[in-house]
């Protein structure tokens, strides 16, 4: 029987989580939390990614002990041991992936079709098609691919950073930064907590990496802790360039701090925003695949999608049929709504896959050898945590 591919290092996982973590969202999103925590949207980084960070452990000890496919089926199936809740995990992951990368597809095209009338309907199609071509001739391919834009992606807010740090550090302090916004402060780390959503995907190729135990673990922690860093600077240097107020007008906030901080056009920040979400979308696919594929292993989805070819060694029947669902939703009318459940959904499988680790150690079942081990109380903290930003999203409209 055909395998998947084991030919990804740590370099390229990390390429791979990062690129997914940082997305395109950062681009639109600091203006947002610039509106709703002011000048403290920083610490509405900081204290979205400590959040992020007990769910990220539990996710790099989970992934260190069982390196499979559809990880969080995977995790449920050893923590609860209930086929249905492990079944509900796998399907809510890819739902989620798949609305997610429908979500990125719909903006693609519309900020396409802003330079060019390219109708939405030809633009989503045609970069599906490109991007399901891209997944299905090789995980090596793909993962390259989605490191170069990566890069391209990072390249871009480290840049916004190199030309609005000097500026930011001899602007002026304000002259009356005013009490704690605390309501704001809450409403802004949980929509920054969703900036750092991605991490997870990290954990679904875990067939495709090398040394598993051991790439996985560090994989989470270097994406979450150069996305941490990146978002700190970029919302730092933001408010120091532009009032909040400001910022939150802007429908490109980043390419404004740009062209406040250089004097040159910010068309180009833009142009690498459109690019990150085509890589986005990548990442999704082929986490969705992955996914569908460690489902059909585990006899909870159709024997077919657990096909492997035999030369490219992907799952192409996989691919094809996330990449239909993607399709159905980018053409669909409700992506706002589809969106907020995907975030819902994404928040409660958290919780899952913390319970899953916390009832583990409970029982005292230890890890494999060499395998990663995290607190106790992380998962404990994570379950709650995650639990409270879901709350604080309905709560906060978000």
């Amino acid at each position: 029987m055909t395998r998947l591919n084991r030919v990804i290092g740590l370099p390229g996982l990390c390429l791979y989580g990062i690129g997914v973590t940082l997305g395109a969202g950062i681009y639109a999103l600091v203006g947002e939390i610039a509106g709703l925590a002011g000048l403290y949207a920083p610490w509405a980084f900081v204290l979205a990614g400590a959040l992020a960070a007990f769910t990220g452990l539990s996710y790099a000890e989970l992934g260190s002990r069982y390196p499979e496919s559809a990880g969080e089926a995977a995790y449920l199936a050893h923590g609860f041991k209930r086929r249905w809740l492990t079944a509900a995990a796998g399907y809510g992951v890819a739902l989620s992936g798949a609305i997610s990368s429908a979500v990125v597809l719909h903006g693609f095209a519309g900020y396409l079709g802003a330079l060019a009338p390219v109708p939405a309907w030809m633009a989503i199609s045609g970069a599906l098609a490109i991007l399901v071509l891209i997944a299905i001739w090789g995980v090596r391919q793909s993962i390259m691919i989605a490191g170069i834009i990566t890069l391209i992606e990072a390249g871009g807010l480290i840049l916004i950073i190199a030309v609005a740090t000097p500026g930011a550090i001899t602007a002026p302090p304000p002259v009356d930064i005013g009490p704690v916004p605390w309501s704001g402060l809450f409403a802004a780390s949980v929509m920054a907590f969703f900036a750092f959503i991605g991490f997870e995907d990290i954990a679904n190729m875990a067939e495709e990496v090398k040394r598993p135990r051991r790439t996985l673990p560090l994989a989470i922690l270097i994406t979450l802790s150069v996305s941490s860093v990146i978002y700190l600077a970029v919302a730092w240097v933001a408010v120091r360039a532009l009032p909040p107020d400001v910022l939150a007008g802007e429908g490109g906030p980043l390419a404004a701090v740009f062209e406040h901080a250089t004097g040159l056009n910010g068309d180009g920040i833009a142009a690498i925003a459109l690019l990150a979400m085509v890589n986005g979308a990548l990442v999704q696919i082929v986490m969705v695949a992955r996914v569908l594929y460690g489902l059909a292993q585990r006899g909870l989805a159709p024997s077919a999608l657990g096909g492997v070819h035999p030369v490219r060694r992907t799952p192409v029947m996989a691919t094809l049929i996330a990449a239909v669902a993607i399709a159905i939703f980018a053409m669909s009318g409700a992506l706002g709504t589809l969106a907020i459940a995907a975030s819902t959904v994404t928040l409660l499988v958290f919780s899952l896959v913390n319970a899953a680790l916390l009832a583990l150690r409970l029982r005292g079942e230890a890890g494999v050898t060499g395998s990663f081990s995290a607190p106790i109380w992380v998962p404990a903290v994570g379950l709650v945590a995650s639990l409270g930003v879901a709350v604080g999203a309905m709560v906060s409209g978000l």
